[in-house]
C-alpha cells in the first residue's frame, strides 16, 4: 500500500497570530486494485483535487452551513453573537470546509468514480437528499452517504 498526504485549505483563511499555525492534510491510499481518498475538515482545495484524481472512492466532509445557522438560531447562539462574528462562522463553514458544490466540483475536476459523504452536518431526520443533489449538480459519478459499517 502506498500512503501520500498533502496539506488541503482547512485553515487557509486564519490571519493574525493563528495564521499558519495549525495544519490539516487529506490522504490517499493506493493498493492494488483500488485509491481511495479520505478528508477530513478542508475547503477548496487544488492540492486535494491533485490528490484525488482518478481515485475509486472519494470520503469527504461534509458541511451545510444553512443546517449549523439554523441550529444556532434555534438554541439561541445566533442571536447573540455579533455580526463580525456571525460572517466568521459563515466563511469558516464555507471556506474551511467541504459543502455540496464544492464537493461537486472537486470530485469533476478529479474524476472519482464515488463520492461518500461523511462527517455531515447532524439532522434529526437523517435525510440528506438536498445535500447529495448538491453534490450531483456538478458529479454525474455514484454519491452515497456514509453509514456506520458501509463497505464499498
Amino acid at each position: 500500500m502506498k500512503v501520500t498526504a498533502v496539506e488541503n485549505s482547512h485553515f487557509r483563511f486564519h490571519s493574525g497570530p493563528s495564521a499558519g499555525k495549525h495544519k490539516s492534510y487529506s490522504y490517499r491510499f493506493d493498493t492494488p486494485d483500488r485509491s481511495i481518498v479520505f478528508t477530513g475538515d478542508s475547503g477548496e482545495s487544488d492540492a486535494l483535487t491533485e490528490l484525488a484524481k482518478g481515485a475509486d472512492l472519494f470520503v469527504t466532509e461534509t458541511v451545510s452551513f444553512k443546517d449549523r445557522m439554523q441550529r444556532m438560531i434555534a438554541s439561541g447562539q445566533w442571536q447573540v453573537l455579533t455580526p463580525s462574528e456571525q460572517v466568521g462562522i459563515q466563511r469558516q463553514a464555507t471556506q474551511g470546509h467541504m459543502t455540496p458544490e464544492i464537493i461537486g466540483k472537486t470530485a469533476a475536476r478529479a474524476s472519482v468514480k464515488t463520492v461518500v459523504l461523511s462527517h455531515l452536518t447532524y439532522r434529526d431526520d437523517g435525510n440528506y437528499t438536498d445535500i447529495v443533489e448538491g453534490v450531483r449538480q456538478y458529479f454525474s459519478g455514484r454519491v452515497v452517504v456514509a453509514n456506520d459499517l458501509a463497505e464499498f
